[in-house]
């Protein structure tokens, strides 16, 4: 089915990142579906305080087949379309997560017991001990968002600009494997298996997960952390290069900011406005 471009327009999500912003406990944000007809009234969605009203937008279940696109400007078009708008809504669900946690900190001591418990899940969701002196800070180092052209030329690379077979048949766009017997999608030619994801978006929300929490992107996060304490914007270069866990090619560095040099003003062009000052 071929992307219906106005539906991923960055200013159609504006509206959709700023609700997920609100969301400070949780309120979820889904991308916008392919068929405009599979759009759902919005709903409320409880948090602590009050409702917060969010459009209930049906996931990109099924990555759509960008073959069909002609390769280079017409292609990119279309995978910078379907994917910029649900990276930005999954750093604005990430970033209400840390909006909250700084305003938890300042009054650690006074927290209600329903304030308590979401610090308690997220302590789980990030695999931090809750209870400690420097609970705050640990999670304040995982919780934290990636720079939109990272997330992005990473699954250029990782997915052949949205049309890897992972990525078509398993909505697999960062190359994210899978170690139980049976799991995924087989590599041909390999043992390797690697994960099959119910939406795009479940792609993505995987992706960030997965390096503010394994232990092998440690030095990313520090990184961003060291550039957050210096009052810097945080940019994609510096952490693009912490990242020699995440591939065994020696030259991944090198492809990695040799697309982002390449295309990073494009991403931006298509990015809700958020983006656009942020370096590359």
């Amino acid at each position: 089915m071929p992307i219906r471009h106005d539906l991923f327009s960055p200013r159609r999500w504006r509206g959709v990142v700023a609700a997920a912003l609100l969301g400070t406990f949780g309120a979820t944000v889904a991308p916008p579906p392919l068929d405009a007809h599979a759009a759902s009234p919005s709903r409320d969605v409880r948090t602590l305080e009050s409702n917060v009203d969010t459009p209930a937008l049906d996931s990109v279940e099924e990555m759509p087949d960008l073959r069909d696109y002609s390769a280079g400007p017409e292609r990119k078009t279309a995978f910078l379309e379907l994917l910029v708008p649900l990276v930005e809504a999954e750093n604005a669900k990430i970033q209400a997560q840390r909006d909250w946690l700084l305003d938890a900190r300042a009054r650690q001591d006074s927290l209600s017991d329903a304030e308590q418990s979401h610090l308690q899940q997220l302590c789980g969701s990030y695999q931090i001990e809750c209870g400690t002196s420097n609970t705050f800070e640990y999670l304040l180092s995982r919780v934290d968002t990636l720079p939109l052209e990272m997330v992005v030329i990473q699954a250029v690379e990782e997915s052949g600009w949205g049309t890897s077979r992972f990525a078509r048949q398993g909505n697999n766009l960062f190359g994210l494997r899978c170690f139980s017997e049976g799991c995924g999608l087989a590599q041909q030619g390999s043992s390797r298996r690697y994960q099959h994801f119910d939406s795009v978006q479940a792609s993505i929300e995987a992706y960030l997960h997965n390096l503010n929490t394994h232990r092998a992107y440690l030095t990313m996060r520090q990184t961003r952390a060291a550039q957050n304490e210096k009052g810097e914007p945080v940019s994609a270069e510096s952490l693009i290069r912490t990242l020699d866990s995440y591939s065994v090619r020696d030259n991944y560095f090198d492809v990695l900011l040799a697309l982002l040099r390449t295309n990073a003003e494009l991403i931006r062009e298509h990015s809700s406005g958020d983006a656009e000052d942020s370096p590359a």
